[in-house]
């Protein structure tokens, strides 16, 4: 009886054991399910009739040859299917047909009515059927306008795919060398293959559009079940990168021969920094021919008319103003458009990621003996001040790095409120303006020149830092021994931020979280890229030096680079400058012939020569002077070091030259 009751509970306990297996498979094959949802459902939060959906798919299913646009949608990786995309298309270009309609009757109506045409000289026999019919002229526009949206609208969409491959392609090119420097570094880390591409992909903000093209690796291989190799082939048949498919095609051959990856990446990423190099030529030269047109257009260029249009001005007068008009409009384009020009050619840097830390504080209320009155009480007063005084300090604490608009308010509106209660009626109103505008800059500059300064030596001694680590782990130190140890070494700015890694990792951090802090506080793509190399490798194996030692070359070379390019872009820097200082003293020598010739004239009213106005003249050159400093230091800020912030104290510099020119050298 006893060994049936044993034998019936052993029973029980097999069915239970079976059905919590067969309750876990369906719960994994469920979550599978929702994944596989997850990834291919459509994103585009688009309305579109499904009817018209189904439509399209049907016509899909017969013939899928007919719509080329699949691959492009699959370049793009756009998460929409076909016949999706068709019906959106085809839903919204006929949707386009009501603005159109009501732009055709405001156009034949208002805009331009039948009445009009008369003022255009158009023939009575041209105009003889609108006259009989009043409303075919109507009908007409309409009809015009209908059919123009809808093909616009409609050809717009569907070229959208395109675009959005040629912008993937180049994004995904830049992002090339850092890719194949992570792999080397993972690779030589001992990081497995597929969790090396699962790294790259879950890091968009390194590896930008690349990491979408190794998630697309990963999802084939975790949820449709492709092998490695397949998920690779797969993507570099349909990735919009031509150079980008032949690195996996490549990489794939190693792979499936058995070779040594680590040799074929450490050969690629020698071949991409020797065309970085060649690229970085042809971006120079590309740079030297823009600058020379942006010399010509926008600094000779009004400084010509200026002085030819001054001979216009005394024949007849009123040219100036006209003047005014077209440079107060054409020149800002113009410049806003050299400048966007030259950020588009910018060798690219992936973005490094931030997070920001969240600090939560709660109310400690002590009870004894469950009456009140023992509570932990707070100073108000000193809380108030210690808050004041944290803000105060902030941008020179950990924030410096980010430098957030809260963290400098304050030191942003002091200053010029100050000058502002000063100088008010005191200067005039242009001037008062000047330097508001002034004393909102300086200090944002020198925040900004601060944190470049102080993140540039950090970037700088990044290298040697990672070489002690290496050393120190060949040693046989682990990564906490060896951080310990190297914070004792006095290493400048970084050494600071070290400590603040071995003061994490005692109070029991683990060294990754400590190391991604280092990432969070200092806001550098080098770091990021060098930071998410050496946690993955300390995540996979123990012995990191041949990470730490790839890392240390990798971030070298970039700074290198990145000095070498900066030292060669800020030539054009100086161009700008001497052809500012050329346009003042052309300035100089105009003004003073023309006073001095005129004014040596007798009977005439004072302040009116010849018909020009002296003081007229006078401001208009001294505007064009400010508006051409202002945009040429933006210009020079970008052409100098990659960034319009780069800019603002050029913009000081040129706007000070200008007002101290104008109202000291050159009085009338």
């Amino acid at each position: 009886m006893t060994g049936e009751m044993q034998a019936k509970k052993e029973m029980e306990a097999v069915k239970a054991h079976d059905g919590e297996r067969r309750e876990y498979i369906e719960k994994l094959k469920k979550e599978k399910k929702d994944k596989i949802n997850h990834l291919v459902h459509e994103q585009i939060r688009l309305y579109v009739p499904k009817f018209l959906v189904r439509f399209y798919r049907k016509r899909y299913d017969a013939d899928p040859s007919r719509y080329q646009i699949s691959g492009a949608l699959e370049r793009a990786r756009l998460p929409v299917t076909v016949p999706r995309f068709m019906a959106i298309a085809q839903f919204y270009a006929l949707l386009s047909l009501i603005p159109g309609v009501l732009l055709g009757y405001l156009f034949a109506r208002a805009i331009l009515p039948m009445e009009a045409l008369e003022f255009f000289n158009i023939h009575l026999y041209a105009m003889y059927p609108f006259s009989v019919y009043p409303s075919l002229y109507t009908i007409l526009c309409i009809i015009f306008f209908s059919i123009f949206a809808y093909f616009f609208v409609r050809s717009s969409i569907l070229s959208y795919p395109y675009y959005m491959g040629n912008i993937r392609k180049g994004k995904i090119e830049n992002a090339i060398p850092h890719t194949v420097n992570m792999l080397l570094g993972m690779a030589r880390g001992g990081v497995p293959l597929s969790a090396s591409f699962r790294f790259i992909a879950e890091n968009r903000h390194i590896f930008d559009e690349a990491s979408r093209e190794f998630g697309k690796i990963v999802e084939l291989m975790d949820v449709f079940g492709y092998d490695m190799q397949s998920a690779m082939r797969y993507v570099s048949q349909t990735t919009p990168s031509e150079k980008f498919s032949n690195f996996l095609e490549n990489f794939l051959n190693v792979v499936e021969s058995g070779g040594n990856i680590v040799e074929y990446l450490k050969l690629k990423s020698e071949q991409l920094f020797e065309e970085r190099e060649k690229y970085h030529a042809l971006f120079f030269e590309t740079l030297q021919l823009i600058a020379e047109i942006y010399l010509a257009m926008f600094i000779i260029t009004p400084l010509f008319f200026l002085t030819v249009l001054v001979v216009f001005q005394i024949l007849q007068g009123g040219i100036l103003a006209g003047y005014k008009v077209a440079l107060f409009t054409f020149l800002p384009i113009g410049s806003i458009m050299i400048i966007y020009l030259i950020l588009g050619m910018m060798p690219k840097e992936p973005r490094a990621s931030f997070v920001r830390g969240q600090e939560i504080i709660e109310d400690i209320g002590v009870r004894v003996n469950e009456e009140p009155g023992g509570e932990y009480k707070i100073n108000k007063y000193r809380r108030i001040f210690n808050r004041i005084k944290a803000f105060l300090v902030t941008p020179f604490r950990e924030v410096i790095y980010s430098l957030t608009l809260r963290a400098i308010s304050v030191y942003l509106a002091i200053p010029p409120i100050v000058f502002i209660i000063l100088s008010y009626g005191r200067i005039d109103f242009e001037s008062m303006l000047i330097g508001t505008v002034i004393s909102i800059f300086i200090p944002l500059v020198i925040f900004l020149e601060y944190r470049e300064r102080v993140i540039r030596k950090i970037e700088s001694q990044i290298p040697d830092f990672l070489r002690q680590l290496a050393g120190l782990n060949e040693a046989g130190l682990n990564v906490v021994e060896a951080l310990k140890h190297v914070s004792t070494m006095e290493m400048g700015t970084l050494n600071r931020e070290i400590v603040k890694i071995r003061r994490d990792v005692e109070w029991g951090e683990l060294v990754t979280e400590a190391l991604r802090k280092l990432e969070t506080r200092v806001r550098s793509a080098v770091i990021s890229r060098v930071v998410s190399l050496v946690v993955k490798a300390v995540e996979s194996t123990p012995s990191i030096k041949e990470a730490l030692y790839t890392a240390s070359v990798y971030s070298e070379i970039e700074i290198e680079a990145r000095n070498r390019i900066r030292g060669q872009m800020s030539m054009y820097t100086i161009i700008i400058y001497i052809a500012f200082f050329v346009f003042l003293y052309t300035t100089y020598v105009l003004l003073n012939n023309i006073m001095s010739i005129f004014q040596s004239i007798e009977n005439l009213p004072p302040g009116i020569v010849a018909g020009i106005d002296l003081k007229m003249l006078r401001d208009t050159f001294y505007q064009t002077t400010l508006l051409v400093g202002f945009f040429s230091g933006l210009t020079a800020g970008v052409m100098g070091e990659g960034k319009i912030e780069a800019g603002l104290k050029h913009v000081i510099v040129f706007v000070l030259i200008g007002y101290i020119f104008f109202t000291r050298i050159i009085v009338i």
